[in-house]
C-alpha cells in the first residue's frame, strides 16, 4: 500500500520587496503575503501584486547587469 506524497507548495517571495511593500502601504507582512498568494482578493492586493512583479523585475534587470560586468 503506497500512498502518494503530496509536496508543500509554499510560495516564496523576496523578502526586501515584502518589506518594501509594508512600508509602503503601511500593511503587516502577513497581509501583504496573503495578497501575493491570492488569498485576498481587493483593489489593494492587485496593487501589491503589480508592484512586487515590477520590483522584482528591477532585481532581476540589476542582478544580470552585474553579472555581465
Amino acid at each position: 500500500m503506497s500512498k502518494e506524497t503530496k509536496k508543500n507548495r509554499k510560495y516564496t517571495y523576496d523578502q526586501r520587496i515584502i518589506k518594501a511593500l509594508v512600508e509602503k502601504y503601511g500593511l503587516t507582512t502577513v497581509y501583504v503575503r496573503q495578497c501575493l498568494s491570492g488569498n485576498n482578493l481587493s483593489i489593494t492586493a492587485d496593487k501589491i501584486k503589480s508592484d512586487y512583479k515590477e520590483i522584482d523585475k528591477a532585481f532581476q534587470a540589476i542582478t544580470t547587469n552585474l553579472l555581465k560586468h
